[in-house]
């Protein structure tokens, strides 16, 4: 039987980083090609996969580049962010691939569930990706991409919606989850651990590496397909929703309770901690908390940014991903490696200070 043709988007990042190399490790045989931007990228995936991962240097601006890869592929895999993929090119070229079955999985975010931050009193809605589909939000962050991805005819879909992310990763240039950097840039300002008001708010966290277990296990489902098993309404189309989520904690209870022991931990990181001694978490209204990261981009703009993950910190972002359990039998354990996500920012944050 010929090799299965992947196209891999992301492959550089957090996520897409993690998911490669548990893809590669979980199924070798696939012929996979990723889309990177840089020739030390290109660098990179050769000295890790030693030919096993083909790169195709380009970014999602380059659609030519995009459709030609994708009408090639059977299966697409997209861990970039849902905002910069051109789908209205990199659908179409999918359906357009001769064999019966094409499969896409996609990257979303739990954001679209998120109701307005309030660290005062937590949210009572707990969705989950069983039940509530119909539900869902159609106004929110992420819904318009999920909703063309999940109804585009020709090709069978499946959206991973990952929750507050925490972990390590193999990526080089993105080993922190991507709202680290302004968790412990707020951090830093403050002298201390913080959360938005009172920190009551309810948040689900997922581990990096068990995130990616999510995605080799669809691509997995789709690979037997490919070969002869029968598509699964509840894995592909429009019921193809799979939320993220390995554990619950208040923000307040994971600030004191996991990320200050932490901090306090790292020969850097307890230097931040200027004002922290003998007190708890110091609570900031959110308006602060959007300043506070808005002063991290020295003026270039990041407005929009700063108020989204100011809002991360502050809502209540609580859903149980069932879908994932019952039809993949994906199991996180809820275990974190929080170590490793706060010294990779701690070297970022070195980094970046000694270029200035």
């Amino acid at each position: 039987m010929s090799k299965i043709n992947v196209f891999f988007i992301g492959a550089s990042g957090h996520i897409g980083a993690a998911v490669l190399q548990a893809l590669h490790a979980a199924q070798p045989g696939l012929s996979v090609r990723a889309l990177v931007r840089l020739q030390e990228d290109v660098d990179h995936l050769q000295l890790v996969y030693q030919g096993a991962v083909t790169s195709v240097l380009g970014s999602l601006e380059d659609v030519d580049i995009v459709a030609e890869e994708a009408s090639k592929a059977q299966l697409v895999i997209n861990c970039a962010p849902d905002f910069a993929l051109p789908l209205d090119t990199l659908l179409p070229a999918l359906a357009s691939n001769p064999h019966p079955l094409k499969f896409f999985i996609q990257t979303s975010g739990a954001a679209r569930i998120w109701p307005p931050p309030s660290g005062i009193t937590p949210h009572p809605k707990i969705w989950s990706d069983l039940d509530d589909l119909p539900s869902f939000p159609t106004d929110t962050t992420h819904a318009q991409t999920d909703i063309a991805v999940s109804t585009f005819p020709g090709v069978n879909t499946a959206i991973v919606s990952p929750t507050f992310v925490v972990g390590r990763s193999p990526s080089v240039r993105h080993k922190h989850p991507i709202a680290f950097p302004d968790l412990l840039h707020v951090t830093r300002q403050q002298g201390q651990v913080f959360v938005v008001e009172e920190g009551r708010n309810l948040t689900t966290f997922v581990d990096t590496e068990e995130l990616a277990g999510l995605y080799v296990l669809l691509a997995g489902d789709a690979v037997g397909c490919i070969q002869g098993k029968e598509v699964d309404g509840e894995i592909w189309g429009p019921r193809g929703y799979f939320f993220a989520g390995g554990w619950e904690v208040s923000m307040r209870e994971f600030a004191e309770g996991y990320l200050l022991p932490v901090l306090e931990g790292n020969e850097t990181a307890k230097r931040w901690l200027t004002n922290q001694e003998g007190k708890g978490v110091k609570e900031l209204g959110l308006e602060e908390v959007v300043g506070s990261i808005l002063g991290r981009f020295d003026g270039q703009g990041g407005e929009a940014w700063s108020s989204h993950i100011a809002e991360g910190f502050g809502t209540s972002m609580r859903v149980r991903g069932e879908r994932g359990r019952k039809y993949l039998g994906w199991e996180p354990t809820g275990r974190v490696k929080l170590e490793e996500a706060v010294e990779a920012v701690v070297r970022y944050f070195e980094e970046r200070e000694n270029l200035k």
